[in-house]
């Protein structure tokens, strides 16, 4: 086998070694992405929930004043 072919089969086997490691990393990115937007959008608490709750409780409070 020539050295040319050696290098040839490494390259190629490198190459595909680092789009799996890739793969693997941008897993992990997506993963903590979702973490992040899981805790952000919490059905019972979070800044997003807490936000809008106050967001609507003020909007109650207005139009029962108009209304009422």
């Amino acid at each position: 086998m020539k050295l040319t072919t050696k290098v040839r089969s490494f390259l190629g086997k490198f190459v595909k070694n680092q789009q799996g490691v890739t793969a693997i990393e941008y897993a992990i990115v997506a993963a903590g992405v979702a973490a992040v937007v899981l805790v952000i959008f919490n059905k019972d608490s979070g800044p997003v929930f807490e936000m809008l709750t106050g967001v609507f409780n003020a909007l109650k409070t207005k139009l029962t004043g108009i209304i009422g």
